[in-house]
């Protein structure tokens, strides 16, 4: 992409956007050693999901995660659909759900066949839905989220919440999640949008607004609708969407105003996904290695190491310019 006109304001969008790629790094960076622990009875319920009603920090995860998604899809709609046109771009958007979603089955088949609900099979059915949602523009989009979130809550106690209850255990309200997840990819795509040829000082003052909006919203929905992760209850959805919006501004206000480096987080969240297979077929070994009543100090050390593979691989793709691009 071209850089753009005003020396000094160029978004890093047009190459890459450094707050991004530390922004998707971040997620990983948690997301590695909480799924390594998730299996293990000794480890403290912070560090694990909210069984229930509730919030940890391990909740943070996914809406972090696919918040940088949109971002991400944003910066790369407009130009791909430019050079190669609506179909083609839309066929690029089908093969890449497709093969998501085709890598998470897999994964279930192989791994854990009691489960039916993979995050890869989510980001795929997320990726998918979403991608209609980048032919409107930027403020419509956000309108739409909004009617999307209330058609699920008008259609929860119809029917849609019982779905969701049968899918309790896959943490994600199952397929049927599919709709609440989609708000954090179509909002984030409208920010990116809307940010992405602007000034740093600009980009953190919207990003900034965007996180006040939607945190105050998720709190004033909190005492109507609990916070649940398993059923992406209202509160929790829009709540931790604004939590991911003030995390990109803090991470703007870092890389591109003051400028400091985190290049560990950068090359965390240039291979987001390739990252996100080797955690998994490396937390499936240790759990088999130590067992779930392992005790927290070696689990611990587990994570540790699974994480600090995770970094060298990481380190060795970033070095050889290697980045999974689906």
């Amino acid at each position: 992409m071209p850089p753009s006109r005003k020396p000094g304001t160029e978004p890093a969008a047009r190459q890459r956007w450094a707050a991004l790629d530390d922004l998707r790094g971040l997620a990983i960076l948690v997301m590695v050693p909480v799924n390594v622990a998730a299996p293990f009875l000794r480890i403290p319920a912070w560090f694990k999901h909210a069984p229930a009603d509730g919030l940890t920090l391990a909740d943070f995860v996914v809406p972090v995660f696919l918040f940088s998604l949109g971002l991400s899809a944003a910066l790369s709609f407009g130009a791909r659909r430019e050079r190669r046109g609506l179909g083609r771009t839309f066929l690029h958007a089908l093969l890449r759900s497709a093969v998501l979603f085709a890598f998470g089955t897999a994964g279930i088949l192989l791994a854990d066949p009691g489960a039916r609900w993979e995050i890869l099979q989510m980001l795929g059915a997320t990726g998918l839905f979403s991608f209609f949602f980048l032919l409107l523009p930027p403020w419509p989009r956000l309108a739409s989220a909004a009617v999307l979130l209330a058609m699920v809550e008008v259609l929860r106690p119809l029917g849609l919440g019982g779905l969701m209850r049968q899918w309790y255990d896959s943490g994600i309200a199952g397929p049927w999640g599919t709709f609440s997840l989609s708000f954090f990819a179509i909002v984030a795509s409208a920010l990116g949008e809307l940010i992405r040829d602007s000034t740093p000082r600009r980009r953190l003052a919207v990003s900034s607004a965007m996180a006040g909006i939607l945190c105050a919203g998720g709190l004033c929905a909190l005492p109507f609708f609990p916070f649940s992760k398993h059923l992406l209850s209202l509160s929790y959805v829009i709540f931790t969407c604004g939590a991911a919006a003030a995390l990109l501004a803090v991470l703007v206000l870092w890389r591109e105003i003051l400028r400091w480096p985190l290049p560990l987080l950068g090359r965390l969240g240039r291979n987001p996904l390739l990252i996100y297979m080797l955690h998994a077929v490396l937390g499936v070994a240790v759990q088999e290695l130590l067992g779930p009543r392992a005790g927290a100090g070696v689990v611990t050390a587990a994570c540790l190491v699974v994480l600090g593979a995770c970094l060298a691989a990481a380190l060795v793709l970033d070095r050889r310019k290697l980045v999974l691009k689906l």
